[in-house]
């Protein structure tokens, strides 16, 4: 995550799967302590390559457009990507969309990671056939709810290789003001962030950035963000997460105005 993050496989702990309804800061995304999963559970998750190689998750808004991580599209240009639905594993190269162009905050920080969510249209969409949009959340998730993490990155720390199949974990949203202490000396947790992982058990990892955070009634709460480098699942490195709710306006006035 500047880390960007990636769904943890889950190895003590099983939970039902919820129904549809940068230098020495940077952490790559993964899913950890979580469990292998299938697209058809989640019609809107897709992956994105930049140049051919696999750089971040995202999920399908509407059919012309991605909602992702800022972070996942440094000094990048629309050619750079693509986008594909429809898909659980990294091989299948099905259902390619070009990017037209990439839509970014003007309040999105590199150092402080505030603001980090972008927007992707696309050249064509994604049909309801290949994948489905998922609705946004219009509030920050309540502390102490579970949320669904998505994603191709890393299962565990030690990891090297990412896992061909998409993954799912489920995570606990933690206070915020336990999460600004826990990050206090090493980043600002702000308004636009907020914190989820089961200590020690679950959370998202390296090469999970941009992917979705689905809440039990199916509504897309946040974004895969970032975490203390080298430390996932760590008690004290919660996963970080845009906040949908908190960024809503800037994402459905550009999703109106392009998508």
């Amino acid at each position: 995550m500047q880390g960007v993050l990636v769904p943890l496989m889950i190895w003590l702990l099983w939970i039902p799967e919820i129904p549809a309804e940068e230098p020495g800061l940077r952490r790559s995304p993964r899913v950890v302590g979580g469990h292998p999963s299938e697209v058809r559970n989640q019609p809107y998750m897709v992956n994105i390559r930049r140049r051919g190689n696999f750089e971040c998750g995202g999920s399908l808004v509407t059919p012309h457009c991605v909602l992702t991580a800022a972070h996942c599209l440094k000094d990048g240009q629309p050619s750079d990507f693509v986008v594909r639905g429809g898909v659980t594993y990294l091989n299948d190269m099905r259902n390619a969309r070009y990017v037209r162009n990439i839509l970014l905050p003007s309040a999105y920080s590199r150092v402080t990671l505030e603001h980090d969510v972008a927007l992707l249209q696309l050249q064509q969409p994604l049909q309801a056939s290949i994948a489905q949009p998922i609705s946004l959340a219009v509030r920050s998730p309540r502390p102490g709810s579970f949320v669904r993490v998505s994603g191709w990155g890393l299962t565990d720390d030690s990891s090297t290789s990412l896992p061909n199949q998409l993954h799912s974990v489920h995570v606990r949203v933690m206070p915020q003001q336990e999460c600004r202490d826990l990050y206090r000396g090493y980043r600002n947790i702000t308004n636009s962030m907020f914190c989820a992982s089961v200590p020690g058990l679950k959370d998202a990892c390296a090469a999970d950035s941009g992917g979705p955070v689905v809440n039990s009634h199916g509504f897309l709460v946040g974004v895969v963000s970032w975490g203390r480098a080298h430390r996932c699942a760590d008690k004290n490195s919660p996963g970080v997460y845009s906040d949908v709710g908190y960024l809503s306006d800037w994402i459905a006035d550009n999703i109106h105005r392009y998508c």
